[in-house]
């Protein structure tokens, strides 16, 4: 893959495309809410994104290592399955990556959203 691609999008495209995801999700957590990978598909408009693709789970690992770094929570905890409302199996691969303990990762889940919507209603 070229080094000015992700996922075979340019990187600026990308980019835009984190920052539209990003705006989507902080409204979210401010709403106390979620979003299904459909919906966050259809709302970046940046880039042409799938809700079961390698490039979603790409894009919502990059979101969710950039707000740990920032704030220290996965804000792609957000971004959920229609069918279960919950997110996908890669969150939780992540979410170990990234040093979290899912070995419950229905509680895992649960405080992690509330750990994101503390952060985001301090920030109004």
């Amino acid at each position: 893959m070229p080094e000015n691609t992700r996922y075979g999008f340019p990187v600026e495209a990308w980019e835009a495309a984190k920052q539209q995801a990003n705006a989507l999700l902080e409204e979210r957590a401010r709403e106390r809410g979620t979003t299904t990978y459909a919906e966050l598909c259809r709302e970046v408009t940046a880039i042409t994104l799938k809700p079961r693709s390698w490039a979603i789970m790409g894009f919502l690992n990059e979101i969710c290592t950039e707000a740990d770094a920032k704030h220290g929570i996965m804000l792609a905890s957000l971004v959920v399955r229609a069918d279960s409302g919950m997110p996908g199996d890669g969150y939780f691969r992540n979410a170990a990556r990234l040093g979290r303990d899912v070995s419950d990762p229905e509680d895992y889940w649960r405080s992690e959203v509330e750990r994101i919507y503390d952060v985001f209603a301090t920030e109004r």
